[in-house]
């Protein structure tokens, strides 16, 4: 009964990252339409329309840090609840749009509200999990981001962008009337002395019957020993083991980025569309949908007992091989597009191997990751400049990438990505440290040598 309460609440507080997925995959089935002539009667050029999908990116970024402050304050809960506010206003204007600034405006807003939860949920499903099943709750988040990629690049394959706005809209509200039943982060309550509560928040979370005392107890020690010696922010900040854990998590945001994902989900229409395949562009895209809920389902699976390291390696071997096969395609296409009449079906599969293997080990473990290893004083600040370095670099790749695919070919733009993945792997072999089965104060330990 304990972990079914555990896994009902991180899935709830997961769906938020539901209505962020389904805003991801927004951008994809509308670009035909919006970049023509459509309902809105608003038409976007090929550049114009880069800040459609950019600018949720950016939208996220700018959040992440209020948000840290914000969890601090209010707790993981409350915070993931305000942001439902955001998300329909932001929705509203897309549905009522007049112009394209009103469209820019809908797009930032709901980037502001997806990439809040990012920084959440996270965060909650960890804390709120016995550490043999930490890893798992922990990629319920990459698990329903994905999930709403795929509702959204399948509802907007045979809807018009108004009716799929509102589909979209719901989703925010769906996940408010379900989270609320759920309690905040016991970690949360102990650092606000809140102990009653705290020991409520258990009771829930792992039923009456089971003993959570030395977790409780061991909550308790940490607080105790931070206001033992209480520092501010910046101090905190810049604290060894805190700009070691930055330097850590930080990469690891900038080797998911730079790899290209957010380039393929958002303008995989297009990218099908510029390709010798017979196969319609929006149901190569639904497949790509699936396939990142398949390997992300099998990612809740294994992270947990292969560790994560070893699936951030395996990532990223196969993020390197597919999509050197992309790049190649695109060379050769670009060279004579004849030599490619026969190859059609090899930049979906070189896709979906990308996807399949980017969301067993680069999708969900970093996140994870970045919600393992910060001390718990500073971990909403420096989670949130995790998220920001996150967003920040997809808010890059999903401008930059249409204009450089324009400027100097799809073979030359996957070939950069293949490179970064390469050069990762390498990294993360010599430098990440496993955080697999180990407790929050056994992880701070490591960090400290």
């Amino acid at each position: 009964m304990s972990l079914l309460r555990q896994y009902f609440a991180g899935m709830a507080a997961a769906g938020g990252a539901l209505a962020c997925g389904s805003t991801i995959g927004w951008s994809s089935p509308v670009q035909s339409e919006l970049t023509g002539e459509n309902d809105f009667g608003i038409t976007f050029s090929t550049n114009e329309y880069a800040w459609i999908g950019s600018l949720m990116t950016l939208g996220a970024a700018t959040v992440c840090i209020p948000v840290g402050v914000l969890i601090t304050l209010l707790g993981p809960k409350w915070t993931m609840m305000l942001m439902v506010i955001p998300f329909e206003i932001g929705w509203a204007l897309m549905i009522f749009a007049q112009n394209k600034m009103m469209m820019f405006a809908a797009r930032f807003l709901t980037g502001m509200a997806g990439g809040a939860f990012c920084v959440c949920a996270p965060m909650y499903c960890t804390e709120i999990s016995q550490k043999e099943v930490r890893g798992i709750i922990g990629s319920f988040f990459q698990l329903l981001i994905t999930t709403g990629v795929l509702v959204g690049f399948t509802v907007g394959a045979f809807t018009k962008a108004f009716m799929f706005s509102i589909i979209c809209a719901t989703l925010p509200i769906l996940f408010g009337i379900i989270f609320v039943f759920c309690p905040d982060s016991p970690f949360f309550y102990v650092r606000k002395d809140k102990l009653e509560a705290a020991q409520k928040s258990m009771e829930w979370l792992r039923g009456k019957d089971y003993d959570f005392s030395g977790e409780l107890n061991e909550m308790k020690a940490i607080n105790a020993k931070l206001k033992e010696d209480p520092v501010n922010v910046g101090q905190a900040l810049c604290r060894k083991i805190t700009l070691k854990a930055l330097g850590l998590s930080i990469s690891l945001m900038l080797l998911q980025q730079f790899s290209g994902i957010n380039a393929v989900i958002f303008y995989s229409s297009s990218i099908f569309a510029s390709t010798a395949s017979n196969l319609e562009p929006r149901f190569s895209t639904v497949i790509v949908g699936v396939m990142l809920v398949m390997a992300t389902i099998v990612s809740l699976f294994v992270i947990d007992r292969l560790g994560r390291v070893p699936l951030l390696l395996l990532s990223s071997v196969f993020q390197v091989i597919s999509i050197a096969c992309l790049s190649l395609y695109f060379f050769m296409k670009e060279k004579d597009e004849g030599s490619v009449a026969n190859l059609g079906w090899l930049p979906l599969l070189s896709i979906c191997i990308y996807i399949l293997m980017f969301s067993v080990g680069f999708g969900p473990v970093p996140w994870v990751f970045m919600a393992e290893i910060f001390s718990d004083d500073i971990k909403g600040i420096a989670g949130s400049i995790s998220g920001t370095t996150n967003w920040s670099c997809a808010f890059i790749v999903t401008q930059v990438f249409p204009i450089l695919n324009n400027s100097i070919g799809g073979g030359a733009c996957f070939a950069i990505f293949a490179i970064i993945s390469a050069l990762g792997g390498v990294y993360i072999y010599f430098c990440i440290p496993e955080t697999k089965g180990k407790t929050f104060t056994e992880i701070q330990a490591e960090l400290e040598g």
